[in-house]
């Protein structure tokens, strides 16, 4: 056991990775009724001392998409097409509900709910729940039509027809929309894509940067960190403390604006 991590190590993996594969591990062993080789005193040296050598933080951030860069982005779509519509709602309602990549290409036209103030989105299944519970989202309307995220997604579901099945589906080639989901992974070529077009560097934007910006912008707009929990629906707030105020923090309160360079 202790070879196997030493070796996952060496092919380059994060130590979140190895955690993970140590997890599997024993969760297929109490299955099968046999001993955990990961509650060996060896082993938890071993995954101590490559917690020190790799680390525990993140090897690389995704990038914030914060309010500007969206509306830079939809800015630059056209929305007459079907493939417009569609990538404009998706970015639009992605960033103003703080959704996952997954739970954006999973939700159903039957788990949304257009009401007076907004949409409700009913979240089936995700992350934090993994026993499908299930989970409501709130979007209010937008303040600028341009950038309304409710406006954008009755446009989208107009465009894309009644047929029961997924929010957000496939373009044909001749770019009629289909019924046939997209993938978490489209979702990220989706996002990726818009930003290049609008003249964002790209490299670091992934599925995971509307849901990044969303808490970044709230947190610089001042809202209460409970609100912004609320809404991404983090279990713990210090996550977002350690990933996105103390970024904000640092910029905010550092010595270099006194230096007169």
């Amino acid at each position: 056991m202790c070879a196997y991590l030493a070796e996952r190590a060496d092919l380059g993996l994060a130590n979140a990775t190895i955690t993970a594969c140590c997890a599997a591990i024993r969760y297929e062993h109490q299955r099968a009724g046999a001993p955990d080789p990961i509650a060996d005193p060896t082993v938890a040296r071993v995954r101590r001392g490559l917690r020190r050598i790799l680390g525990v933080a993140p090897r690389r951030q995704a990038r914030a998409l914060v309010t500007e860069d969206i509306r830079n982005m939809v800015d630059q779509i056209d929305r007459s097409t079907a493939a417009g519509a569609r990538d404009r709602a998706l970015l639009l309602l992605g960033f103003a509900s703080a959704l996952r990549r997954s739970e954006l290409a999973e939700l159903a036209l039957d788990d949304v709910l257009f009401v007076r103030d907004g949409v409700l989105l009913n979240i089936r299944r995700s992350k934090c729940d993994p026993d499908a519970k299930g989970q409501v989202v709130a979007v209010a309307i937008g303040a600028h039509a341009v950038t309304d995220p409710v406006a954008a997604l009755r446009y989208w579901t107009a465009v894309r027809g009644t047929t029961p099945g997924n929010v957000f589906t496939r373009i044909r080639s001749n770019g009629r929309p289909t019924i046939e989901r997209i993938s978490g992974h489209t979702v990220r070529c989706i996002i990726r894509t818009r930003a290049a077009a609008a003249g964002i560097e790209s490299e670091r934007v992934s599925g995971h940067s509307l849901r990044a910006g969303h808490a970044t912008a709230a947190a610089l707009a001042g809202v209460p960190l409970d609100r912004i929990a609320a809404q991404t629906r983090h279990k713990e707030i210090s996550t977002l403390v350690r990933h996105y105020i103390r970024p904000l923090d640092a910029m905010a309160n550092t010595s270099s604006r006194s230096l007169g360079l």
